[in-house]
């Protein structure tokens, strides 16, 4: 299981109204040279390195961050495998 860093400040986040909705567009999480954000308020998750988005592009809303997160790992034991 890998450890992701949280590169977004913590307020990065908007907050409004009732409900506090909340943007996750701008979380960004990193492990070594890899990549996970999102441009969506709650899905599509995509996994990176550098400029390269590595996951296939899903149409609709994508993965969910727990997805990209499992998505990556078995990325990375594919990797290591060969």
């Amino acid at each position: 299981m890998i450890k992701l860093k949280k590169l977004h400040g913590k307020y990065t986040h908007g907050w409004s109204g009732v409900g506090h909705y909340h943007d996750s567009s701008k979380s960004l999480y990193a492990y070594k040279e890899y990549r996970i954000k999102t441009n969506d308020i709650y899905m599509g998750w995509n996994i990176f390195k550098g400029d390269e988005q590595l996951n296939p592009i899903t149409p609709s809303c994508g993965m969910s961050f727990k997805e990209a997160k499992e998505w990556l790992e078995d990325y990375l034991k594919e990797e290591e495998s060969k």
